[in-house]
């Protein structure tokens, strides 16, 4: 029996295995856990009452929507104060201006004295200032009714909402926290390594992320600089796109790079 060498072949073979052990030293996973991605603790910067709570956990909110309603009348009624005043003040600009024209027309024919055109100059320059005052009276009444509804930032979803109806809000001191959100559909998976590992990583890395027998595409967000206090390595933030899944913060997961 003759055996016949085929060098051909033999090379494929050869690249081959060298792509497949390369392939099992270049992947790498890492054990994780899930967070929360963007999670803010939502306020008020206005005083009030709460007068609707709109949020409950688990709740998916569109950017813009109202989560909680202060009471909104004591601002409507500032609203509709404000801009009765600058009715006011504007006419009484006006009767200022057409004061000191005819003012400056007496001066001109030496009827009046330097002493009572200053007056006129004086009572036109306060009235213009009250004006300037009610207009910034009436920008702060709009923006306080604005603010009178807290809405979502961003497409979220409500973690926790600690606000009850007939709640007492003041902003003067710490205010209270009326709403928690995270990003909708979005979730960090943290991971922890060495530095030599970490610094062979980069942001926007693709990466794969397992929970619960599903897997997401997701891409590195950070890389620590400095090690974490609690657990050992640098901490290793990756985004993924839960796609409408329901996931929590702590669950476990395993990071594919």
């Amino acid at each position: 029996m003759i055996l016949k060498f085929n060098a051909k072949n033999l090379f494929v073979s050869i690249i081959a295995l060298a792509l497949s052990t390369i392939s099992h030293v270049v992947a790498e996973e890492f054990e994780g856990e899930l967070d929360w991605s963007k999670r803010v603790e939502l306020s008020s910067s206005v005083n009030g009452i709460v007068q609707k709570v709109f949020s409950q956990s688990g709740k998916i909110a569109a950017k813009g929507e109202v989560l909680v309603q202060l009471d909104p009348r004591v601002f409507k009624a500032d609203l509709e104060s404000a801009k009765a005043n600058i009715k006011n003040t504007s006419e009484q600009s006006l009767e200022a201006k057409r004061e000191l024209d005819r003012q400056l027309d007496m001066y001109d024919r030496s009827m009046l004295s330097d002493h009572d055109l200053q007056i006129a100059k004086n009572n036109f320059t306060a009235a213009q200032s009250n004006h300037l005052q009610a207009q910034a009276s009436l920008t702060k009444a709009k923006l306080n009714l604005e603010y009178s509804a807290v809405r979502a930032p961003f497409n979220a979803i409500v973690i926790n909402s600690p606000a009850i109806k007939g709640q007492v809000v003041t902003s003067e001191i710490t205010p209270p926290i009326l709403v928690v959100i995270a990003e909708a559909q979005r979730m960090l998976a943290r991971f922890y390594t060495s530095a030599d590992k970490a610094n062979n990583l980069v942001a926007d890395q693709g990466v794969e992320v397992y929970v619960a027998g599903q897997t997401y595409q997701g891409k590195i967000q950070s890389i620590a600089l400095e090690p974490s206090k609690l657990k050992a390595g640098y901490a290793v933030d990756v985004v993924f796109d839960s796609k409408d899944k329901i996931l929590r913060a702590g669950q476990k997961a395993v990071i594919k790079l």
